[in-house]
Parts: C-alpha cells; sequence; structure tokens
C-alpha cells in the first residue's frame, strides 16, 4: 500500500445508488423571489443604513493634486467625505500571497496621492441614501484636478527597457520572476526529432458575475461588536481580516453570508471598498452598505486569466512528448491583490498534466501594468496550465501529421502508475486519462465526424468541421496546511431530525443538498429529515471557503466524519436501551432496529433524550494530507464559415473523472455551468484596454456574455476513479469547463481551418478574428511573430533562426 493511501481509512459506510439523483433542495426559495441579498436590506433593527459610494480617476495613471472636499462635505444628505490618503492611517496595508523575492507595493483599501488604473479608487462618500451620493460622486468628480502621467497596458511592453513605471522605486514593472526546472531538458531537446514552437494568449476576462460585490456592516458601539452581511466565497476569512483591520476582537465579529449571485473566485478577499464601509460603520455606529455598480465590477473588480505563454516541446516522431520549455509574461494590473501572485506562478506546477514528460522548465514574469489586478477567478493557473498543452498537443498532431487522440494515448500516464509523483512536485492522488478520453470518443462518434469532415474538406465546403481535443488535469480541494481546513457539527434535535451545520458559504452549487445527502446515508435517514445551515461564523463549523473545487472533498468530509460520529452515539446508546449487541443493530428511518427484529427498536429523539445532556451532537474537523486531481477529456465539433468567420458549435462531449459521485445531478450542473464560462472565453469573452489604459469593455454593452441560446447542448459522461485522501473518494468537478473547454474549442477551429493554413489563433474566437486569419493565410500572409524580451530569460541562451523565430536553448 503506497503512504497516501496509508494515510486516510476508508469508510466505514456506504451510499445507497439510488441516492444520486437528488435534486437541489435550495433552488425554490430563489426561483419564486424569496431570496436574501445584501442590497435588500433597507435597515438594521428598525435603523436606516448609510450608503458609502466610491470616487474612481477616470485617469490610467496620474496624481491626484487636489480633491476639494469641502464643497461636497457642505452637501444635503452627505454624512463624510474621506480621500484616500486620509484614510490610509487608519488601516493595515492589504496583504497578498508571499513569493520569494517579490516586489510589493504599499496598498491600502483606497488609493492615496496617486492612481495607477483607470477607475482606481480616490475617495469614499458616506450618504443617508443613495441618490445624493450619487449626486455627489459626480460632482467630486468633475472637480478633482489631476496631473496625468503615462502609461503602459501591454504586459510587453512595460518590460522594456523605456517603459513608463509604476512604481519608481522598483526600477522596473517587474514584479517578479519565478523559475521551475525538472528534469534533464537539454537532453530531451537533443533527443527530440522535431522542436514545436508557439505563442498563446490566456486573454483578461472578467467574473462577471449576476451580483457584483456587496456589503453591509453594523457596529454596535456598546458591545464593540460587528454584525457583517456579505456578499463572499469566506466568511470566516472575512471574519479575521475585518478583526486586524479594524482593531477588534475576531469573536466580536459575526459575518453572515447572503444569498450570493456568483462569486467564480473573486470574492474570496476583500479588495479594499468593503473595509472602508466596514470602518465608517464603527465609525459612526450606524449600519453602512456598499453595494458596487455593474461598470465598477468592471473597472474595479479583480480580472482572471492575462498570461502570454511562448512554448517549446521536443517531440519524437511518433508523438511522444520529451521535453517543454514555456516562457510566461503574466499581466498582474497595478497592484497585488490577495491571489494576484499565487495564479501564474500556479500555471507551472500543472505543466506536467496528465502526461508522461520527461523534462520541464519555466519561467514566469510578473509584470506591473496600468490596470485592474488579475486574481483568482475559476480555475485560478490550472486552465491556462491546460491551455499551454493542450494546444501544444494539437500543434504537435497538426504537424506531425498525426492523429490527435492517438497522440494524447502515447503520452498519457499509466492508471497503473499512481500515485503519481509530477516533475513540478506535486503528487497526483489517482486517475485513469485513458479511460476518460475514450469514453468521450464513444460519445462523440469519431469516425462519423471524421468521415464528414473529410467530405467537406473534398468538396472544398465554405463551411468546414473541426474537431478539438482537450485532456486536462485540475487540482482540487488541497494542499493540507496547518490546522483544519473545515468543521462541521451534526446533532440529533428533539424530533429526531438531524441538522448539519457547516463552515462554507454556498454560492449556487448545491451544497445544502449535497451536504444532506451525505448525512443521511449515513443515517439512514429520509433526506427531507436532515436540515443543513451555513453561512454563519457564529454557527459552531468552520471553513476557509468555498473555492477551488474543494467543497465536497474537504468540506463535505468533516459532514462525514462528523456524522459518523454521530452515528457511533446512536448505535452505543440504542445497544444500553435494547441491551442488545452494536453489531446486531441498524438504522433506517430514523430509528435503530435490532437486525431481523424490526419490532425491538428505538428512535433517535429517545435515544437522545437518554443521553447525560439529553442532546446528541458531534463535531469533527479534516484537513486532507494533499490535493486532489480531478481530470476529463472534452471534445468540440465546430463548424467554421471560411467566408464570414462564424462559428458554430455542432456537437461538445465531456467526460470528467471528479473521483466518486455523491450526485450526478449536482456534478452535471457543476460541468454546465463551468463549461458555458469556458465555452465563452474561447468564444465571447474579453477584457480590452486601449494604449492609454482607458478600459474599453467596462459595460455588458461592450464585455460580451452569452445567452443560452449561442451555447449548445452538453453530452456529458462520468468515470469514477476514487481518491486516496478523503473518506468520501470525491475530487471536485466545480472547475471542470473552464479548464477543458478553451482549448478544446480553440483546437477545433484550428483544426477547422487547417486546410487553409492557418495555424495560429488567439481567444476570443471573433468572426472577424478568423476572417482576418483566413485572408492572411489566403493571401500568403502572416502576422509578425511577437518575439519576447530576451533579457528577461537569461537562464537560457537565444539565438535567432533562418525563419525569422527565436528559439530559447
Amino acid at each position: 500500500m503506497s503512504s497516501i493511501e496509508e494515510r486516510v481509512s476508508p469508510p466505514s459506510v456506504s451510499y445507497d445508488a439510488d441516492r444520486k439523483s437528488y435534486r437541489r433542495r435550495e433552488d425554490y426559495r430563489l426561483t419564486v423571489g424569496q431570496g436574501a441579498f445584501v442590497d435588500d436590506f433597507r435597515e438594521i433593527n428598525g435603523r436606516t443604513v448609510l450608503h458609502l459610494l466610491i470616487v474612481r480617476s477616470p485617469y490610467a495613471h496620474a496624481i491626484v493634486k487636489d480633491l476639494h472636499l469641502e464643497a461636497i462635505r457642505a452637501l444635503p444628505g452627505i454624512v463624510a467625505v474621506y480621500a484616500g490618503s486620509e484614510l490610509a492611517s487608519e488601516f493595515s496595508a492589504l496583504g497578498t500571497f508571499p513569493l520569494p523575492g517579490l516586489k510589493i507595493p504599499e496598498r491600502f483599501p483606497l488609493a492615496t496621492n496617486r492612481v495607477r488604473y483607470a477607475g482606481d479608487s480616490v475617495a469614499a462618500i458616506l450618504a443617508e441614501n443613495q441618490a445624493a451620493g450619487e449626486d455627489a460622486v459626480n460632482l467630486l468628480n468633475a472637480t478633482i484636478e489631476y496631473e496625468s502621467l503615462p502609461t503602459v497596458s501591454d504586459p510587453e511592453a512595460a518590460l522594456e527597457a523605456n517603459a513608463p513605471l509604476l512604481y519608481d522605486e522598483f526600477g522596473s514593472n517587474v514584479a517578479f520572476t519565478y523559475d521551475m526546472d525538472t528534469g534533464d531538458v537539454a537532453g530531451a531537446f537533443e533527443r527530440a526529432d522535431k522542436i514545436v514552437r508557439l505563442r498563446v494568449v490566456n486573454q483578461r476576462i472578467a467574473p462577471a458575475s449576476l451580483e457584483p460585490r456587496s456589503s453591509l456592516y453594523d457596529f454596535d458601539p456598546q458591545t464593540g461588536k460587528l454584525n457583517a452581511w456579505l456578499s463572499t466565497q469566506a466568511a470566516y476569512r472575512a471574519k479575521g481580516v475585518l478583526a486586524g483591520q479594524l482593531k477588534i476582537p475576531v469573536e466580536n465579529v459575526r459575518v453572515r453570508v447572503a444569498d450570493v449571485g456568483g462569486g467564480f473566485g473573486s470574492k474570496t478577499g476583500f479588495n479594499g471598498e468593503e473595509l472602508v464601509a466596514a470602518w465608517a460603520s464603527k465609525k459612526f455606529g450606524r449600519p453602512v452598505k456598499w453595494v458596487e455598480g455593474r461598470s465598477e465590477n468592471f473597472q474595479s473588480q479583480t480580472h482572471g486569466r492575462g498570461q502570454i505563454n511562448y512554448i517549446e516541446a521536443a517531440v519524437r516522431k511518433d508523438g511522444k512528448l520529451l521535453g517543454l520549455r514555456v516562457n510566461t509574461v503574466a499581466d498582474l494590473g497595478a497592484w497585488l491583490a490577495g491571489a494576484t501572485p499565487m495564479v501564474p506562478t500556479g500555471t507551472p506546477r500543472m505543466l506536467n498534466g496528465p502526461y508522461a514528460i520527461e523534462a520541464i522548465s519555466t519561467r514566469v514574469v510578473g509584470v506591473f501594468t496600468n490596470k485592474v489586478p488579475t486574481s483568482a477567478y475559476r480555475g485560478a493557473g490550472r486552465p491556462e496550465a491546460a491551455y499551454i498543452l493542450e494546444r501544444t498537443m494539437q500543434r504537435i498532431a497538426a504537424e506531425l501529421n498525426l492523429d490527435p487522440v492517438q497522440v494524447r494515448m502515447l503520452n498519457f500516464i499509466p492508471p497503473e502508475a499512481f500515485p503519481y509523483k509530477a516533475l513540478t512536485g506535486v503528487q497526483y492522488d489517482s486517475g485513469n486519462y485513458a479511460a476518460g478520453l475514450n469514453k468521450a470518443v464513444e460519445l462523440l462518434d469519431y469516425d462519423y465526424w471524421k468521415s464528414e469532415q473529410q467530405s467537406r474538406r473534398a468538396q472544398n465546403s465554405p463551411r468546414q468541421i473541426g474537431i478539438g481535443f482537450a485532456t486536462y488535469l485540475e487540482t482540487a480541494g488541497g494542499p493540507g496546511m496547518a490546522g483544519p481546513q473545515e468543521a462541521a457539527t451534526v446533532l440529533v434535535n428533539d424530533d429526531g431530525s438531524v441538522t448539519v451545520l457547516s463552515g462554507v458559504a454556498t454560492n449556487g452549487q448545491g451544497h445544502y443538498t449535497a451536504f444532506a445527502q451525505v448525512a443521511a446515508g449515513i443515517l439512514g435517514l429520509p433526506i427531507e429529515k436532515v436540515e443543513v445551515q451555513m453561512g454563519d461564523t457564529d454557527l459552531p463549523a468552520y471553513g476557509i471557503g468555498t473555492f477551488g473545487s474543494r467543497t465536497t472533498p474537504v468540506a463535505a468530509s468533516a459532514v462525514f466524519k462528523a456524522t459518523e460520529a454521530v452515528r457511533n452515539r446512536l448505535l452505543q446508546g440504542a445497544a444500553r436501551l435494547l441491551e442488545a449487541s452494536e453489531s446486531d443493530l441498524e438504522l433506517d428511518d430514523g430509528k435503530v432496529s435490532v437486525r431481523g427484529v424490526p419490532s425491538s427498536s428505538v428512535d433517535f429523539a429517545t435515544i437522545a433524550q437518554a443521553e447525560p445532556d439529553k442532546l446528541i451532537s458531534e463535531r469533527r474537523d479534516f484537513n486532507p494530507a494533499g490535493p486532489t486531481f480531478p481530470s476529463g477529456a472534452h471534445i468540440a465539433i465546430l463548424e467554421v464559415d471560411t467566408e464570414t468567420g462564424d462559428i458554430a458549435i455542432l456537437k461538445y462531449v465531456a467526460v470528467d473523472d471528479c473521483g466518486r459521485v455523491l450526485n450526478e445531478l449536482l456534478a452535471d450542473g457543476q460541468v454546465h455551468g463551468s463549461l458555458a464560462q469556458g465555452i465563452s472565453q474561447a468564444l465571447y469573452e474579453e477584457i480590452v484596454y486601449d494604449d492609454n489604459g482607458q478600459l474599453l469593455s467596462a459595460t455588458l454593452m461592450d464585455y460580451t456574455l452569452p445567452t443560452a441560446e449561442q451555447l449548445p447542448e452538453f453530452v456529458t459522461g462520468l468515470i469514477e476513479t476514487p481518491s486516496p485522501l478523503n473518506p468520501l473518494g470525491a475530487k471536485g468537478v466545480g472547475e471542470s469547463g473552464c479548464t477543458g473547454a478553451p482549448p478544446a474549442i480553440v483546437n477545433a477551429a484550428l483544426d477547422a481551418l487547417a486546410p487553409l493554413g492557418v495555424t495560429e489563433l488567439d481567444m476570443p474566437l471573433r468572426p472577424e478574428r478568423l476572417w482576418q486569419a483566413i485572408s492572411a493565410a489566403r493571401s500568403g500572409t502572416t502576422r509578425p511573430e511577437r518575439i519576447p524580451n530576451v533579457a528577461l530569460f537569461t537562464r537560457q541562451t537565444t539565438k535567432k533562426e533562418a525563419d525569422g523565430s527565436y528559439v530559447f536553448e
């Protein structure tokens, strides 16, 4: 038995197979309009709420010379106005992910004296009502004096020696350089029959949650306690940050999670405005609410992705990938939010993917630009790694004229190799990548679509078929860390029903159903007799947050352990009351009975009443030994109109391995949602700044999100390779579509246009972009290659090939 498998005991209770189809219990209230979002609160305990509004810079880079605040303070309905510089002394600088050698600019909740992106916050207005606050914002915007400074929005341009500096004290716009080298890279490239090279861009995208950031605070001066209602993914993290920033005991802070209209990783921390609202509530002793506007959300909420990757792959002529060199320019934006450095440095750790590669060399250069910071967005570094690998696999198959399925099969890590230590240092728990791809090919009817593709090519049809593959690897639910990651309490109520108390915050994933199902399965109860409570830091539970596909493998495992402890207590109590051996007892429908003698039974309520404290309640925590590694195989069939560049998705197949599946309906829901976002990135979404740092995609008129009509029906399938790292065997599935869909869609488009000579495409695949690529290929012109700043990659020698391309050696 492996060392990993020895760390976790196998589940002692099994589930009934028919429990996998339980419908979501949390939807009815929301669908009939009974939700309670932060912005729904108009008063707290009869006290009206003050409104916080933020004044934002129209300049991407400027010195704030004069704010003229006195006139604003005199306006009716205005309680207070503060410049960012006036508030800095009230707060500690915002923190970020630690990284050796990282240059960390000092950042407070609002900008102080100098703004570095369009939409940067320069002042806060506290008003009796929203209308008065908006009038004050408009007036202040018209009177602020700025001294404009040079800007740089292109991350590669920001690396040039003469680029405008965001922080003079750093001497350059480079925030960090992160290297990871493993295996015999030089040997792999020497033995290669071919070197495949490509440049791929993972464009900036907006989380664009249905509900922007929202927060409401009520500080009681008499008790010194702060009540907070937040739209957040991490209630306990928010509790700790609020206590630290407001300098009050952590036990005096209570955070409740209101209904949340989406998070996608962007609501795991505070960017600053939320802290100003909390401080204002403490200062004035009144409830204060801050709700971000939609345009503000595009301007100031962290963005996702933002990577440029230069790739070299050492390949044998049979398609075997021997080694990778990847140089990445990561667009960090103007300052470092909580997860800003974590995301691009997480990409190299996933570059082994599902493949048995011999050597990998990577360098990530993080760059400051005059834009909103990038940070976590659904997948957070793993989709970027999958995009690098799967675009590379597509290019290998195309250049060697090999079948893309066979290329992947040749390179897969075999199932008997698990647990598998990847070159990048992470250890994969379990997997069967060939089984996933085989199932996807079967569901697709690959032979039919290949035949249809060849027929259209032979006819020189203007509507060409492309088949795009992506076999991804993800990481979820970890890694292990000091102390518990999640804790849950399960108790038996007076009527024999059961309550589950969890520390996670639900953002629509189906946690209420999943946790009730776990408890019901262990206790033999109808699921209707299990109530689930969460999203309140005063509950006897704990959690670090709902992100990274960790809720089922980690939080549900805590529920599992607590419920098992309750089950043991019930069996022990029933054994005493029935004068029977525990091994002879069974649980069913809220009763414990002697096996084979159903008349000899006692219900849960009676057992609990017989306890010394008349209560059966158990709390357990769970901290996994390491992360789990979900995987999958996605295939897209596209029809591309070569005259217009229009794209139609004819079929999309997604087969995912999320370990043991608790509920197939919930798993499918997560796959569908993440596929919508992944396909949307591939085809529609893009945050665009001009050369002056002005955001050109600042509204939903300019930033394209698809409607249901623009998305295909999905053919989904599941395979199960249980994880040995948690008692449920679960891995997580929430980020599968965001990881698999972008490369599958782009690879399909490249495959469709291969006969025309198109070899490079960047997301999003707008019709005009495809039309331009088709026109360039037909005219024999290609776009000039973008050459990375060679001085940044000094660990390698660089030479220019005869064809004008650069090779990193």
